[in-house]
């Protein structure tokens, strides 16, 4: 017989949520060994990074601007776990192992947003959220981006929580360091980081109670965050920068052709682009939003793809001349972020149907209360919401939209970002959204805290 101590113990959601996720670990593996192999499946992209990493790995022969057209920290990760035999097995082994951690990282993000339960609702979710399994078997920078994506915010809500000193500036310089690897995986993270600390800004600029005497160490606490997360950020985006302008024959970037994905994205309703072959090196990409739209023409550049500036200013030049066009177009590419019909490359494997299934689940099981959720916080009124953990949290998805409505939309953009989505709604689920926004509420207008619950 169990003790009464022992029953109340393996009563605890925490035992249950545990249990979820060692089956989402056995899922995790059963797919990507078994029934989804990513030696299986490499093409477009993915043979993109293993070629470029076997090159690294085996190969003198500097890096040319054709090699660093997407950011360098996943081919660079997996030319170290394929060097010596060559084999990707181990590089499929690791990328389990990082799937497998991305359901804890969002339990880490939920707890630091709004608290204990809302992390075992994440871990869930996570656990089983089929776009992450799926990520986790194919050789792209989806998973390890998302990994290092939800670190990176977890470290920033806890510095936020933090009120000493030294906590808060270790945890701000970790933020740093993880959002610089979350970069070397996909640019937007530097996005999706200003605009956290740009709408945790302009919670300053709404008066807090108390006057001068209460707004000056709130804005001390924002400036020790900030520097000590660029700090922490540096390091590894000077490498990055350097190696990357090395290989662009002195032409300065960091993470990839950011000047042609704007360019692509709003040069008409095109099927894809060609640009000018550099060295023998030929380069057409298309967005999966168009091959789906059916767009048909094809767009040819007369130079090359990694020439930012030329990218960029035949892009203002067909903006300035279908400025109407242009807005549209970026509207779309939001749109098909949040309500396109899969997950590329999944909508056109055999596992299209989950990929299906789990766009139409993120539409109404976390797009619908994340909605919700903010209908509920605007009720104490706007200023309410513009201070509130609620749009704090759902900033990044904010850094997302200017990315995308800037180059091109696909629902894979926004699957890491869906994060952020799990945590808004666990909170909402568990009461603790409600809990967090009345306890940060500021004071009222006569004087006296505001305690009225947000939702009746």
């Amino acid at each position: 017989m169990l003790s009464p101590r022992a029953r109340h113990l393996l009563r605890h959601p925490a035992v249950g949520v545990l249990l979820v996720y060692v089956v989402g670990v056995i899922l995790r593996v059963d797919y990507a060994l078994r029934l989804h192999r990513p030696e299986a499946y490499i093409s477009s992209d993915m043979s993109l990074y293993v070629n470029l990493a076997r090159r690294i790995a085996f190969s003198d022969e500097p890096l040319g601007p054709w090699d660093v057209t997407h950011p360098l920290g996943y081919p660079g990760l997996l030319a170290y776990l394929i060097s010596g035999a060559g084999s990707l097995a181990r590089a499929a082994h690791f990328q389990i192992v990082v799937s497998a951690l991305v359901p804890l990282a969002l339990g880490l993000l939920g707890w630091a947003a709004f608290g204990f339960g809302t992390a075992l609702v994440a871990v869930g979710v996570g656990s089983l959220y089929f776009p992450y399994i799926e990520y986790g078997a194919l050789f792209l920078s989806e998973i390890h981006f998302t990994l290092w994506l939800v670190l990176t915010f977890a470290a920033l809500f806890a510095a936020r929580n933090a009120e000493r000193f030294g906590p808060r500036l270790a945890l701000s310089l970790a933020a740093g360091v993880a959002l610089s690897v979350a970069a070397s995986f996909k640019a937007v993270a530097m996005f999706a980081a200003g605009v956290f600390f740009a709408v945790d800004a302009l919670a300053l600029l709404v008066a807090p109670p108390g006057g001068l005497a209460a707004w000056k160490p709130r804005l001390m606490r924002w400036l020790t965050r900030g520097l000590a997360a660029a700090v922490g950020a540096v390091p590894l985006l000077t490498v990055l920068a350097r190696v990357c302008t090395r290989a662009n024959r002195g032409k300065f970037c960091m993470l990839g052709k950011m000047g042609a994905d704007f360019l692509l994205g709003h040069y008409g309703r095109i099927a894809d682009m060609a640009w000018a072959p550099d060295e023998g090196h030929d380069f057409q990409f298309g967005s999966p939003s168009a091959y789906l739209h059916h767009y048909e023409p094809h767009a040819r550049v007369p130079f090359s793809i990694m020439d930012n500036e030329a990218n960029r200013a035949e892009a203002w030049r067909w903006i300035f001349a279908h400025p109407g066009e242009a807005i549209v177009l970026s509207l779309e590419h939001i749109y098909d972020a949040f309500f396109g019909a899969a997950m590329w490359p999944s909508f056109g494997y055999p596992s299209w149907p989950l990929a299906q299934l789990f766009q139409y689940l993120f539409v109404v099981f976390l797009l619908g209360p994340t909605v919700f959720a903010c209908a509920r916080v605007l009720r104490g009124g706007f200023r309410a919401f513009l201070t509130s953990r609620t749009l704090l949290v759902l900033s990044p998805v904010i850094g997302l939209m200017v990315t995308i409505a800037m180059a091109t939309g696909e629902v894979r953009y926004r699957i890491p970002f869906d994060a952020f989505f799990i945590v808004l709604t666990g909170a909402l689920a568990t009461g603790e959204l409600n809990r967090v926004e009345v306890r940060a509420s500021d004071l009222a207008p006569t004087g006296t805290p505001d305690r009225r619950p947000l939702a009746s």
